[in-house]
């Protein structure tokens, strides 16, 4: 790489002793031009060199001036216009001399070290996501830059990501890069939504909803709970109360409605269970009576006679009201032990509105009892 140096020397020993040229001789201008462009390097201003070799070379367009430039703009840490200057000095030198210029493989090496120091020069970008894991894309729909969270390099200017994750909405956004100004972009993924709703509907009060073992509302609760698609085991529950258990398939977009109805498991015993037990012993007695009180005297009384038809009518009252009221009985008895019944106090009635609840967090207000994790 002692081109460089040689190049620029020896444009300035020849240019110093160049006699005067007339306007209408190119390669004498561009060597005029180009003699400013190596005293500016000499005086280490490495941009105005640049520019002022590439314009000898736009004048009388020859390798020297390109290679020259090249090594100005590395002074100046232009390593992306180094690396083209570079790479067009390559060029230039095989288009007019039919070869590969001498130092092509030193300057192959350099080109790609401008090209590591162009990228790590370039302003420091960070995208990120959340979820993390999303495939990201910067001004190219089908190259992979990597994943998030990646670091990379970016020139200044309006850019475009894309970032793609399973199970989740693809996302674009533009954003600008400035020089020298590192940026860290976090972009929130938005889940593809396959979900549907439950809603239920329960016959009494303060009973915990599980969904797939958890629990997720309390009773009355009258919002839609949201839920994946698919399979959920649903389960209701309270304290002196039958368990309610129910296998719900979930359709995507889709309401299912849960019906859960619930009775005391032991349900006090009423008044007609009284009512039942009396009408049994009344009707027990009354057989009791015409089995063993009416009929001996009817059967002691002379067939036809007056007694006999009494005590005859009253053993068939004895039996019959007895049979009836033991009937009865044994009825209300059988339906007190066969109820459902549920405490009036916990009964859910069409007047019941989910209570508004506030969080004692500070994170909002809730309607109805939920459960948060």
């Amino acid at each position: 790489m002692q081109r460089c140096l040689l190049a620029v020397l020896a444009a300035a020993a020849f240019l110093a002793t160049a006699p005067a040229f007339g306007q209408g001789d190119a390669k004498e201008q561009a060597k005029a031009v180009a003699a400013r462009g190596a005293a500016l390097y000499q005086d280490g201003k490495y941009l105005d060199a640049a520019a002022v070799f590439e314009e000898a070379n736009a004048i009388a367009p020859h390798p020297n001036y390109l290679f020259n430039a090249a090594k100005a703009y590395e002074k100046a840490a232009e390593y992306q216009k180094a690396l083209g200057a570079y790479r067009s000095f390559l060029d230039l030198y095989e288009a007019q001399n039919g070869i590969k210029a001498p130092e092509a493989a030193d300057v192959e090496r350099t080109i790609a070290v401008m090209k590591d120091k162009a990228f790590l020069a370039l302003p420091e970008v960070t995208i990120d996501s959340d979820p993390t894991g999303a495939d990201i894309y910067v001004d190219d729909p089908v190259k992979v830059l990597g994943q998030t969270p990646f670091t990379t390099h970016l020139a200044e200017g309006s850019h475009k990501v894309q970032l793609k994750k399973g199970g989740y909405q693809g996302f674009e956004k533009e954003f600008v890069v400035r020089s020298r100004e590192p940026l860290r972009l976090t972009f929130a993924l938005e889940k593809i939504k396959n979900e549907g709703g439950l809603r239920f509907a329960v016959n009494i009060r303060k009973a915990r909803i599980y969904v797939d073992g958890k629990v997720q509302a309390v009773s009355p609760f009258n919002d839609t709970l949201r839920v994946d698609a698919g399979p959920h085991q649903v389960m209701v529950e309270k304290e002196r109360y039958n368990q309610v258990t129910q296998t719900v398939a979930v359709e995507a977009g889709k309401t299912s409605h849960i019906h859960a109805t619930l009775f005391l498991t032991n349900p006090p015993f009423s008044w007609l269970g009284y009512v039942g037990i009396a009408s049994a012993v009344i009707g027990a007695a009354g057989i009791t009576t015409g089995a063993l009180v009416f009929r001996p005297r009817a059967n002691r009384e002379f067939k036809g006679t007056g007694n006999h038809n009494l005590y005859k009518s009253l053993t068939y009252a004895g039996y019959g009201g007895g049979g009836a009221m033991l009937g009865i009985g044994a009825g209300l008895l059988v339906w007190e032990f066969v109820r459902t019944d549920v405490d009036s106090d916990d009964l859910v009635r069409g007047t019941d509105v989910p209570p508004v609840q506030v969080s004692t967090d500070g994170q909002g207000v809730y309607v109805g009892a939920t459960a948060r994790f």
